[in-house]
């Protein structure tokens, strides 16, 4: 039962609509309310099962796995651990699928055990049923409340990677000795990478430690084409987005959102549930060749705390051409942030900025890959917040954030968990409460929906992507699906030709490609062309071969044989950035003003990754000082739990939604 805090809680938000977002969702998106679980009101996970059978696992903290099939939930659960719902707070926080699962059928959870105690374990899919529990990493000491991590993903090496938050708020991420608030690298059996940055064999390291310095780690997703790890961090400080590398140090506790050289600094952040106004200093809008220049008041807050891509509302300049609502592009000084503004060059005063509330606790992030959503979403970086906002990031031609945007906005106590693409191309997003929302762009005619959009095939094996249309057909359709290029050794296996009816048009069929085995280590690249009968446009899927010559891992410790595995550095490179077009404003009922030309990123891919609730920390803006952000017996405070009572305590300790003015 939800606590009697939470719901007062909902009710104090409800009462200052003029600081939530303006809008809902996105106007170029359609949202509908997918499926509702009966009986269940702590979901954590979700992903379908990579066998094209069209099942959805759904895990949740009380213990069981649900599957649910076309739309239904299935009466027989996948797996069912016991849990105690109680301070302890044990239960399902991770789940993953085996990179092989096609001939495994391995699939890995994370869970917060009895006795304070975190593991990692998996089970065999047999006839649809979870088997042979096996345990593969234990002992790792647990908290309580939102303090155990829960981040659980495969990497392009073949490791399994997890995210360990601060526990009890023991602040030990800097204590390589001790597994919390850090990201962890092991076999999928458990044993432990010799090239892990730590590693110390008989030393006192733990030697799965692969980066360090981070809060609470609920989402971990790997970023096509770049082979880094995208890490959603939460504290009550700054909600903050890495990419991270080996060995890398993201501050925690000494640093949140204010890292200096030597500390990876968030790609992305917001501060937790507060609505942002800040003054110009007197002549604090200068504007030349077409870039404006903003100057911010007094020492309160560093110009920082507004990341690259953050879009912010300019008001009450007083030359009006000024004003409207932009994204940053960069930062001359601590002091000033700068926008994109094609305007004749000119100096004014006033003014100030507006950061409408982007969220609480940031949860579960995924790349986008398919066909179904325009072009300019290809790549993008997807992630929830147990507001109810589902955000979107795009990437400019160099990499970096270019804009973010709420683009679903179901607040207040919406709990979104986690977001996954479906076979069919849509967005499926998890509620903690009950729901799964799905997520469309708005019909813009008939279309051939493709499952990936990019692809890598390894030498003599095979690929499988699903084909389906957008739309009824008016008549049938038939889809001939052909190779172009990659000298002979990239090839249509079977599915060649796929025909679909008014019955038969959203149902995946598939279609098998292959790399043939030669003697050299040329990679050769394709397009495979989805051509209709009817008049609507060709799909084209981008593949290259991966070539045997990988080099082996070094030998395995302790003993246990964990096989050959690559190394976690960068994969090959994701090809040039599209532009990625404009986007309709998805938050604001003010003027959109200029947006970016934001670009996205080939071989997208998706990763799941799920979200928490977060600890009644302190409201203080995202730049917290050294050592000082929170008292001894505070923590990061956004763990993997997600509680419903912990969020109401929270907001009504005021922390949520208030309205934060610089001191004047």
């Amino acid at each position: 039962m939800r606590s009697i805090a939470f719901w007062l809680a909902l009710i104090l938000l409800t009462a200052f609509p003029a600081q939530s977002q303006p809008t809902e969702t996105a106007r170029d998106l359609e949202v509908e309310d997918w499926l509702y679980i009966d009986s269940v009101a702590d979901a954590t996970r979700m992903a379908w099962v990579p066998d094209g059978s069209g099942r959805l696992f759904v895990s949740t903290m009380s213990g069981k796995v649900l599957v649910v099939m076309n739309g239904a939930v299935q009466p027989t659960p996948f797996i069912t651990e016991s849990f105690t719902q109680g301070h302890n707070q044990e239960g399902l926080l991770g789940m993953a699928f085996d990179p092989d699962f096609a001939n495994n059928h391995y699939v890995y959870f994370f869970a917060a055990m009895p006795g304070y105690t975190l593991q990692i374990f998996r089970y065999t899919d047999v006839g649809g049923v979870g088997v042979n529990r096996t345990v593969i990493v234990d002992g790792i000491p647990g908290g309580s409340l939102d303090y155990d991590g829960g981040g659980l993903t495969f990497g392009p090496d073949g490791m399994l990677y997890f995210g360990v938050g601060s526990l009890n708020g023991y602040r030990e991420e800097d204590d390589l000795t001790k597994p919390s608030g850090k990201i962890h690298r092991v076999r999928p059996d458990g044993s432990v990478p010799t090239d892990n940055p730590f590693y110390d064999g008989t030393g006192p390291n733990v030697d799965s430690v692969w980066a360090r310095g981070f809060c609470n780690l609920y989402g971990l997703a790997f970023q096509p084409g770049t082979g880094r790890l995208w890490a959603n961090a939460s504290s009550p400080a700054a909600l903050q987005i890495f990419s991270v590398s080996p060995g890398d140090h993201g501050g925690w506790p000494h640093y949140d959102n204010t890292q200096p050289a030597g500390y990876l600094a968030p790609v992305y952040s917001y501060l937790p549930g507060v609505f942002d106004e800040y003054p110009f200093t007197p002549t604090g809008a200068v504007r030349q060749n077409g870039v404006a220049t903003f100057t911010m008041m007094g020492d309160y807050l560093e110009s920082y705390s507004y990341r690259k891509g953050t879009r912010l509302m300019i008001s009450d300049v007083e030359d009006p051409s000024f004003n409207g609502e932009f994204y940053v592009t960069g930062h001359p000084s601590s002091r000033s942030f700068t926008v994109d503004q094609p305007e004749p060059d000119a100096v004014s005063g006033g003014g100030q900025l507006k950061r409408w509330p982007q969220g609480e606790f940031v949860m579960g992030g995924m790349f986008y890959g398919g066909t179904r959503f325009p072009a300019s979403y290809s790549g993008n970086y997807l992630y929830t917040d147990f507001r109810g906002m589902l955000h979107r990031i795009r990437f400019a031609a160099d990499g970096s954030v270019a804009t973010e945007d709420i683009i679903v906005n179901r607040e207040a106590g919406g709990g979104f968990v986690d977001v996954n693409e479906g076979p069919d191309g849509a967005l499926y997003i998890l509620s903690y409460y009950q729901a799964i929302l799905r997520v469309t762009p708005v019909p813009g005619g008939q279309a051939v929906i493709v499952s990936s959009s990019d692809l890598v095939i390894p030498e003599g094996e095979t690929k499988t992507v699903m084909v389906s249309l957008a739309m009824p057909p008016m008549v049938d359709v038939w889809v001939k699906v052909e190779a172009q290029g990659g000298g002979g050794d990239l090839s249509v296996v079977e599915g060649g030709s796929l025909r679909f009816t008014r019955e038969n048009w959203s149902v995946p069929q598939f279609v098998t490609l292959g790399a043939a085995q030669d003697a050299d280590a040329d990679v050769e690249h394709a397009a495979f062309t989805f051509t209709p009968s009817q008049d609507f446009p060709v799909v084209t899927v981008q593949a290259r071969t991966e070539e045997d010559e990988v080099p082996e891992e070094p030998g395995s410790d302790g003993g246990v044989d964990g096989g050959a595995g690559m190394d976690a550095g960068t994969l090959e490179d994701a090809g040039t950035a599209e532009d990625a077009g404009s986007l309709e404003d998805a938050g604001t009922s003010e003027d959109a003003g200029t947006q970016v030309d934001a670009g996205t990123v080939e071989d997208a891919g998706t990763l799941v990754d799920a979200g928490t609730l977060v600890d009644a920390g302190t409201g203080h803006d995202g730049g917290s000082g050294s050592e000082g952000a929170e008292d001894e017996s505070g923590g990061c405070g956004c763990g993997a739990t997600a509680l419903p009572g912990v969020l109401g305590w929270w907001l009504l300790a005021g922390l949520v939604w208030k309205p934060r003015r610089a001191r004047r």
